[in-house]
C-alpha cells in the first residue's frame, strides 16, 4: 500500500523556497519460478522546484509490487510516487512468469522476461530502462 501524506510549506516571504526533489517509485515484483525479475521503480530528479509559502503539498510514496507465487504468472507492478503537482515517478514493471505466454510489464524500468521467452517490459523514457 502506498504511503500518502501532506507536507506544509510554512515559508515566510513572497518568493517561496527552491528545492531539489528526488522522487522514486516502488519496484515491481518478480515472476514466479525461474522467471523475470521485477523492474526498478522510476526515478525523477527535479531541480529548482519552487514551493509557495503557506501551501500544502500532497506526497505519495509508491509501494513495491508483490512477487508471484512459485509457478505463478507475473508479479505485480510497483506503485507510482508523486510530489504535489511537480512530478510523478512511474512504478516498476513486474517480471514475467516462467512458462506463461505473458510479457514482463512496462514501468519505470520494465520487468524482466523469463528464461524461456525473454519477453521483457519497456521502461519509461527518462526514468528507467527496459527489462532484460
Amino acid at each position: 500500500m502506498p504511503i500518502i501524506g501532506t507536507i506544509a510549506s510554512a515559508i515566510s516571504g513572497h518568493l517561496g523556497l527552491s528545492i531539489d526533489a528526488l522522487i522514486v517509485a516502488g519496484g515491481g515484483g518478480g515472476g514466479g519460478n525461474l522467471a523475470g525479475a521485477g523492474g526498478a521503480g522510476g526515478l525523477v530528479y527535479a531541480s529548482n522546484q519552487t514551493l509557495a509559502f503557506s501551501t500544502a503539498y500532497s506526497v505519495t510514496v509508491g509501494a513495491g509490487g508483490a512477487g508471484a507465487a512459485s509457478g505463478g504468472p507475473n508479479g505485480t507492478a510497483g506503485s507510482n510516487s508523486v510530489f504535489g503537482s511537480l512530478t510523478t515517478a512511474i512504478g516498476g514493471g513486474a517480471g514475467q512468469g516462467d512458462g506463461f505466454s505473458t510479457t514482463g510489464l512496462n514501468g519505470g524500468s520494465g520487468g524482466g522476461g523469463s528464461r524461456g521467452s525473454g519477453n521483457y517490459g519497456l521502461g519509461t523514457a527518462g526514468q528507467g530502462n527496459n527489462g532484460g
